[in-house]
């Protein structure tokens, strides 16, 4: 990229930030090789985002974390080894491509065999790895592209069938029919990360897949059981499930039906005998307190079933129709059963009504329908022994966890581990390598790596000829948590004991959302170390997770999703509908949310969003607290960044103007080295704000070691913004513009050593901005420069610590206190540029005002300073009018003031205090005021009205005195009073 030409005088994210990227991928410097070997070793991955879409702000968000420590370890000479990777997503890729593609015209449909559904699911999914690598990229991930795996990808696979065989050959894996979660819409077990617990109000309905109207949901139906000869009343939220009963339980402790224990109901429909137990696990709380047990179809009934040796019946097939055996009833979906349960129920007078009562469903994430349990053959993972290997770790320290508290989480967790079921009923994924032995009496399964292998093994344990031998493979996929579990190892290419895999494994760090600290990070640990021997990494970091600027979580069904490639590169109100639409009609999103994000972006974007590019995100991202359990994210956070690159850009210009002034700068003889300049000959103001860099470069490098990425940046924003910029660019203005170079060089030299520490400061952050200013720096001054920011050194604390000078900056401190109060009181003064006298009661104040008067003077936009000692002060003069203000306990400032411009502006704050004390008091005595507003806003008004009466007083009072012909006005702007 030429950065030969002419400064611009505006920073443009979009010039600046385009041909970087491709140019540090073609140079190599995110490959660890591009640091040399005897160099600590820092490894990481990404978690794999799904194949299924594009990047959101949540994936911004952790690309940006796992960056920023990225770019900050290749800068402290460490080989920086960062993996990305793309996950298959199992349900959610199927549910996905049978959505989309089964639309009208596609020949989706057509594909009958799982070879032609997977080709054609590839070609697909290689389209979209290629557009999130690109959003990756445009994201300034300084990630090694060349390292990149796919879930499925072939050494992928390698892997799990290896994990899979070797856990299956320990007895960790083993089949069994259980409980499991299932969706009858997409007719397969799912993991608790796809459910979403859905709040329904009393009385209140929801939609489901491939049903025409709501389904009434929100109600307690009454059903009475017979019981010799009297009956039973039981209230139940799930009608359609009654064909299952096989028992009714009580509390022991409840004495109404103290007498029914151990006698036994009669099922009103299907005739079935129900013994009556009593178990302390009902709640006597809901309903009559008599629960009906479906150990078929519900997890919690199967627990009491096998306690108390309860039957197990399922009326459910995995299409979600009633079983064949239900005669009256086979064939019907849930809903359909419902009804006629309901009218059969009436019929014969055991349906006693229903109530309006509020509940929390279990719904699937990927297809909307309402989940149901029921009985499957699945295979499973033991966890028992593996968990409490993965405890271990974290207690005794071998793990840590950032922040702390979710060890405590963690520990909780582990406590009580459940078998983790690993199979699911789908076609894309990664085929489970386990073998049913069709020619055995009783059912066997073998695994292995292959079909020869699996056969080999069925022969050995019959006792019988390969040839003889015949088996079939399962047709489910694993879990796609499993292959995820194997990342952090089979990314180098595990089971081989590759030079990649001895050099990077463990990874240094694990940083995730907390989200998924236990469907991935504790099966990370658990199969890491079952596998290797090792935990997988050392340390885990996890952020929170983004939400809207209201708090709301960002979903496709409040329509509040806002994808970083619009705030990159900006996005007209008009646009963002188009794509919104093209989306609906290619089914990525339905009519509702097409519907729900169009109203959501009129609202949140009425002009659209604006271009504020890669590293004004990065930052806005970063600027929040990035370890609390939400982060609201803002579109005027971006802004706000772009404001500070801006302020960057023209710091620098600011430099390169005033070295053009200085011959040193044209001879190449500048200093940019902290280690090359000497505190002879530079001034206090100087010396301060190299002292201040000290301490940021300390504050910076400690933030980014313990993870704190909002302090960073804050630590590097206050720097620049307030020291740098504010104080010190300001106060040297004078020299810069006078004719007298004296004093130039050694404000150049200082200037040009702020300017590229700074830069590299920002890089990690900044990584775009940084280059350009990196490279035009160089090409400038004919510096010789590392070749790309990406490699050069970063600021080492070490290197700046006889620059600290706690006194120092303490003094100066003071003294910006009286610029500060100096700027205060001048905003109502009415005197452009006002005389002042600054009045002080101990000596070495004095000396330090003396010394920085021009700089205070000048910073505060003074005529005219005069530094008094108390015991020599007798007053202002008399002819003139003054506004006092107390600075600090030894401070006083007088300043010069306007009787008639004061008058003036305090009459008009009056009038506009009054206006909105009016309209508040009239607001609040307003009666539909009172009947709708809550306790705390009408707290919060009342403080308000007192506060401005407080102040009108005030304000009045002033007016008042500056009709008295005093000379002194205690304005109400003095800073301190």
């Amino acid at each position: 990229k030429d950065v030969s030409g002419e400064f611009p005088l505006v920073y443009n994210c979009q010039d600046v930030e385009t041909g970087w990227y491709q140019w540090w991928e073609d140079n190599g410097f995110f490959r660890p090789e591009v640091c040399p070997e005897r160099g600590d070793v820092y490894s990481t991955v990404l978690p794999p985002p799904n194949i299924t879409g594009d990047l959101h702000l949540g994936h911004a968000l952790t690309v940006t974390i796992q960056d920023t420590l990225a770019r900050w370890h290749r800068m402290c000479g460490h080989r920086v080894c960062w993996v990305p990777g793309i996950d298959h997503a199992g349900i959610a890729t199927q549910a996905l491509l049978e959505r989309v593609q089964l639309s009208p015209g596609s020949n989706f449909r057509d594909a009958r065999s799982r070879d032609d559904r997977m080709k054609m699911a590839h070609e697909w999914r290689k389209q979209k790895q290629n557009n999130i690598e690109k959003q990756l990229k445009r994201l300034g991930g300084s990630l090694d592209f060349s390292r990149t795996r796919f879930t499925m990808d072939e050494k992928m696979t390698a892997a799990v069938k290896e994990a899979f065989v070797r856990l299956f050959d320990k007895g960790l894996i083993y089949r069994d029919k259980k409980i499991v979660n299932w969706s009858y819409s997409l007719r397969t077990t799912i993991s608790d990360m796809e459910v979403k617990h859905v709040d329904i109000p009393p009385g209140g309905d929801i939609a489901v897949p491939d049903c025409t109207h709501k389904i009434e949901v929100g109600y307690l139906e009454r059903i009475l059981y017979p019981v010799d000869n009297t009956e039973v009343e039981v209230c139940t939220t799930r009608l359609e499930s009654t064909l299952a009963d096989t028992a009714l339980a009580v509390h022991p402790q409840d004495s109404r039906y103290t007498c029914l224990v151990g006698r036994v109901a009669v099922h009103p429909i299907t005739g079935r005998r129900l013994p009556i137990i009593a178990d302390s696990a009902v709640d006597r709380d809901f309903g009559t307190g008599v629960l009906k047990l479906t150990p078929g179809h519900c997890k919690l009934d199967n627990v009491l079933a096998q306690k108390h040796n309860i039957p197990v019946v399922e009326c459910f097939d995995e299409n979600g129709r009633v079983m064949q055996n239900f005669s009256d009833f086979a064939k019907s979906t849930r809903w359909e059963a419902r009804e006629m349960l309901r009218s059969r129920l009436s019929d014969l007078g055991f349906y006693r009504g229903r109530q309006a009562h509020g509940l929390t469903l279990p719904v699937c994430t990927r297809s909307g329908d309402i989940l149901d349990s029921r009985l499957h053959p699945q295979f499973f993972l033991r966890c028992s022994h593996m968990a409490q290997r993965a405890l271990e770790a974290a207690t005794s320290g071998s793990l840590e966890f950032v922040p702390e508290y979710f060890k405590k989480v963690w520990v909780e967790w582990l406590s009580r581990p459940e078998d983790w079921c690993i199979s699911r009923q789908l076609w894309w994924g990664h085929q489970i390598p386990a073998y049913r032995v069709l020619n055995s009496l009783e059912e066997m399964w073998v695994s292995g790596r292959d079909i020869d292998e699996a056969t080999a093994r069925a022969a050995q344990q019959l006792g019988i000829a390969e040839k003889e031998v015949c088996l079939e493979q399962d047709k489910d996929v694993l879990d796609t948590w499993f292959s995820s579990a194997l990342f952090p190892f089979s990314v180098f290419d595990w089971p081989e004991q590759t030079e990649s895999l001895r050099a990077y494994y463990p990874l240094s760090l694990m940083e995730t959302g907390h989200d998924i600290l236990f469907f991935w990070v504790a099966h990370m640990v658990m199969l890491g170390h079952e596998l290797t021997g090792q935990l997988p990494f050392r340390k885990i970091l996890l952020h929170g997770l983004i939400r809207d600027s209201q708090g709301r979580k960002m979903s496709k069904s409040l329509g509040n999703v806002i994808d970083p490639l619009h705030v990159i590169e900006g996005a007209p109100l008009k646009e963002l509908h188009e794509i919104c639409e093209k989306m609906e009609e290619q089914g990525y999103l339905t009519k509702d949310e097409l519907y729900s994000t169009i109203q959501c972006q009129r609202k949140m974007f009425p002009q659209g969003i604006p271009q504020c590019g890669a590293d004004s995100l990065r930052m806005a991202l970063l600027s929040r607290g990035v370890k609390a359990e939400n982060i609201a994210f803002s579109i005027n956070d971006a802004v706000r960044h772009l404001r500070f690159c801006n302020k960057v850009w023209q710091a620098v210009r600011f430099f390169l103007s005033a070295a053009e002034k200085c011959s040193e700068a044209s001879e190449g003889t500048l200093i940019f080295d902290i280690g090359n300049i000497s505190q002879v000959n530079l001034s206090t103001i100087d010396r301060w704000i190299l002292s201040c860099l000290a301490y940021t470069v300390g504050s910076c490098n400690e933030h980014l070691e313990h993870g704190d990425l909002h302090q960073y940046v804050s630590s590097a924003q206050q720097f620049f913004v307030q020291k740098f910029c504010d104080v010190y660019l300001e106060s040297v203005k004078p020299t810069v513009w006078s004719s007298d170079r004296k004093h130039l060089i050694p404000t150049c030299n200082v200037m040009a050593i702020v300017v590229q520490t700074a830069i590299r400061l920002l890089a990690p952050v900044t990584p775009h901005l940084a280059e350009e200013l990196h490279q035009r720096l160089a090409v400038r001054f004919r510096v010789l420069h590392p070749q790309s920011i990406c490699v050069t050194p970063y600021p080492e604390p070490q290197q700046w610590q006889q620059w600290k000078n706690a006194e120092l900056v303490h003094d100066v401190a003071r003294v910006l206190e009286v610029v500060s109060s100096l700027r205060s009181v001048k905003k109502s003064c009415g005197v452009n540029r006002p005389t002042a006298y600054v009045v002080v009661k101990e000596d070495g104040d004095k000396a330090k005002l003396e010394e920085l008067s021009p700089t205070v003077q000048h910073l505060s936009w003074m005529g005219d300073l005069q530094v008094v000692a108390y015991p020599d002060w007798n007053g202002p003069p008399a002819e003139g009018t003054w506004s006092p203000a107390t600075v600090n306990s030894s401070i006083d400032i007088y300043v010069e003031t306007d009787i008639a411009k004061l008058r003036e502006v305090t009459s008009e704050r009056i009038r506009r205090l009054a206006a909105k004390l009016h309209k508040l008091e009239a607001k609040v005595s307003n009666q539909q005021y009172i009947k709708r507003m809550s306790k705390v806003e009408k707290e919060k008004h009342e403080q308000e009205m007192s506060e401005l009466r407080l102040e009108l007083e005030k304000l009045q009072g002033q007016k008042l005195e500056m009709q008295g012909g005093h000379n002194l006005i205690c304005t109400l702007y003095s800073p301190l009073q």
